[in-house]
């Protein structure tokens, strides 16, 4: 049985890692995709011929669909999810879930009201040395975890994620959600405190370009992380580093849009690295979507109520960072 996707938003992440995704798989199909800019719509048309394509959401919202994917601009995600979900259709919104946070508890309502599976886009939670990372760790060989130091940078210049109106949170809601995913997936646990500091600092109109932050799980584990927008054009920086009671792991490139990275493990035993089989992470995602939409749970991990306290603690390092690096209470990784 095909699964048939719609897609909104026919940016750069739709042509350089979606429409591969579903071109690999007998299974899925894209079968329409909503834009207001026509020229992007062209774009998707001329490498997928006869899909529908259009701006008028009511009518992409007619097109028979198995699964709508929300691939829009931070502060769109809200409308056109709830829109999809309110037709029943099930929804992979992408990350993080919204602007806001009153836009996150839109988005819960709705699923709530709907009933259709809805999902988050953490396409990282599917990257196989991620993936190995949390498996030795909770394996118990290398004793607790302790500490993560990360580091996530790119480049970003004019761009919608810079625009407060249209990202709401910047390098944090673009790049550091990623380090914050790993790290509660490592502790396996919620964040209990942060604080930031980052530039501009609570500017009306533009994002933070640059953070440094501090994520507590409990007062004896914590996630250190440094994201920015600062790098040159095509540069993009990913590297983390998870220090054990009895080992490390250096995990490199393994939060970027394809499938690679690397792990190297030092503990008594010397150096040595993890290699897992790599997979296509959008593709796992669209198997884990489809899943959903034929009746399968969806993932606690990637379900719209981890979405929105994540949201929530991203929106706290904001917060902190405009207070000029002050200390906040998480309460289950939810402002108090």
């Amino acid at each position: 049985m095909t699964f048939r996707i719609g897609i909104v938003g026919a940016g750069f992440l739709t042509r350089r890692a979606l429409l591969p995704a579903i071109a690999a798989a007998d299974d899925l199909r894209l079968v329409a995709v909503l834009d207001s800019d026509e020229a992007a719509l062209r774009a998707v048309g001329a490498e997928v011929p006869g899909i529908w394509s259009g701006t008028d959401v009511r009518d992409f919202l007619r097109t028979p669909l198995d699964g709508v994917h929300v691939a829009t601009p931070n502060r769109r995600h809200a409308e056109y999810a709830c829109r999809a979900l309110a037709r029943g259709i099930p929804t992979l919104v992408e990350k993080p879930l919204a602007d806001t946070v009153a836009g996150g508890q839109w988005i819960l309502r709705a699923a709530t009201a709907s009933g259709a599976p809805a999902m988050v886009g953490y396409m990282s939670r599917y990257n196989a040395y991620n993936r190995a990372v949390v498996e030795l760790v909770r394996s118990g060989r290398l004793g607790a975890p302790r500490s993560i130091a990360a580091c996530h940078l790119g480049h970003r210049e004019r761009d919608w994620r810079n625009r407060r109106a249209e990202s709401g949170l910047g390098c944090l809601g673009d790049l550091a959600v990623y380090p914050l995913l790993t790290a509660v997936d490592v502790f396996d646990a919620a964040p209990t405190a942060c604080r930031a500091t980052g530039y501009p600092a609570g500017d009306r109109e533009q994002t933070e370009i640059f953070v440094e932050a501090t994520v507590w799980f409990g007062e004896e584990r914590r996630l250190q992380v440094e994201s920015s927008f600062t790098e040159p054009p095509e540069t993009g920086i990913s590297r983390y580093t998870v220090v054990c009671e009895r080992g490390l792991l250096v995990v490199r490139n393994s939060w970027a849009m394809d499938s690679g990275g690397s792990v190297l493990v030092c503990d008594e035993r010397g150096r040595r690295w993890l290699r897992p089989e790599p997979v296509d992470p959008y593709l796992a995602q669209y198997r884990a979507f489809a899943a959903s939409a034929a009746g399968q749970p969806v993932p606690v991990e990637v379900g719209v109520a981890r979405g929105l306290r994540d949201l929530r603690v991203l929106h706290a390092l904001e917060r902190s960072v405009a207070n000029g690096g002050v200390r906040l209470a998480l309460t289950g990784g939810q402002n108090p």
